[in-house]
């Protein structure tokens, strides 16, 4: 699923090419006017991350803040569109999103100029007047997402295990374990409903498995009699306590800015020689799916970059075909590297 909108008009449109970095409302009386509603919508994002079709007008203003902004609007039919003024970010007014974009809020600012009849959203961030920095806000949008794509998991658990288990051995997963030496530490690394830590362990492999959905550890475990750690790939927090890591498909769910972290766990983990194998989608920025699921698409010359800049060598990809979940067809990227 991608972000689209446009001003009431429709002679400017736009599209969100990245993973926002936040999504709040806004009680402050300059949001209240320029919406001419209770509250404005501001969807963050960074300046690169937004694609604009059509003329876009342009005035400056002292905000609620104390902030100069530079407002932006349709010269057609005035509807307000962006807000820049942040250092690493812009202000989308997201209420010109396209419908079925399904994201909800999870801040609320300038409370203290809310209407008196307006309730607040429960559970989120609230500020009387302006956050001191966006840390809070991105923080608790991060953990909405995340949160996101291990509910679809956790509530399809059973259809999705029927569908990612394999009818026969996974040739890809059969070539990565025969590269391997007889019964070293593998861990499968966002394993699913665990059909590529079975295998691992039939073959006699020292086998871990990690996921954070809980009920797919359960599918897991009732399919293949696989203990399954319920984790986020944050949690990963070893040292040279592993010889491969097979994450088949399963970073990709991760943001793109984490990615480096997430390489840094997983080399910690690794001991020097050991090998790293990914299945990544092929493409360029991040979306959600009709699911809400995130996914984080890579060109070979970035996670090639990532890798090396992450302490791997002897990088290998190869590219193929597959399908997703909804039966949408994928280019695939099956990386290998080695720890150095």
């Amino acid at each position: 699923m991608s972000l689209t909108g446009a001003c009431q008009c429709g002679a400017v449109r736009y599209e969100v090419t990245g993973e926002p970095l936040g999504f709040a409302r806004c009680h402050c009386t300059t949001c209240q006017a320029q919406s001419a509603s209770a509250f404005g919508l501001s969807l963050y994002l960074k300046p690169s991350d937004l694609s604009i079709k059509g003329a876009l007008s342009r005035f400056e203003e002292r905000a609620a803040s104390g902030n100069v902004a530079i407002r932006s609007f349709c010269p057609t039919c005035g509807t307000r569109l962006l807000h820049e003024g942040g250092s690493d970010y812009v202000s989308l007014k997201a209420g010109s999103l396209d419908p079925g974009h399904g994201l909800e809020p999870q801040a609320e600012l300038w409370t203290g100029s809310k209407l008196p009849w307006m309730p607040l959203i429960d559970g989120v961030p609230r500020y009387e007047g302006q956050p001191p920095s966006q840390d809070e806000l991105r923080a608790a949008w991060a953990a909405y997402r995340r949160n996101r794509t291990l509910e679809f998991y956790n509530n399809e658990a059973s259809r999705y295990a029927e569908w990612s288990i394999p009818a026969e051995p996974h040739p890809r997963l059969a070539a990565f374990l025969d590269g391997l030496k007889p019964g070293v530490r593998v861990l499968d690394l966002g394993c699913g409903a665990g059909w590529a830590a079975a295998e691992m362990k039939r073959r006699g492999f020292a086998m871990r498995a990690m996921d954070g959905a809980e009920e797919l550890a359960k599918e897991a475990k009732a399919r293949h009699g696989i203990n399954v750690e319920v984790k986020g790939f944050g949690e990963l927090d070893e040292h040279a306590t592993l010889d491969a890591v097979w994450a088949f498909f399963s970073l990709h769910h991760a943001p793109r800015d984490r990615m480096p972290a997430h390489l840094g766990r997983i080399w910690n983990a690794i001991v020097p020689g050991g090998t790293l194998y990914l299945g990544l989608i092929e493409g360029d920025g991040a979306a959600r799916d009709d699911h809400g699921r995130l996914y984080t698409y890579y060109q070979i010359p970035e996670i090639t970059r990532r890798l090396e800049h992450g302490g791997f060598t002897d990088i290998r990809i190869d590219r193929g075909e597959g399908k997703n979940f909804d039966g949408t067809p994928t280019s695939n990227l099956y990386v290998e590297a080695t720890r150095a």
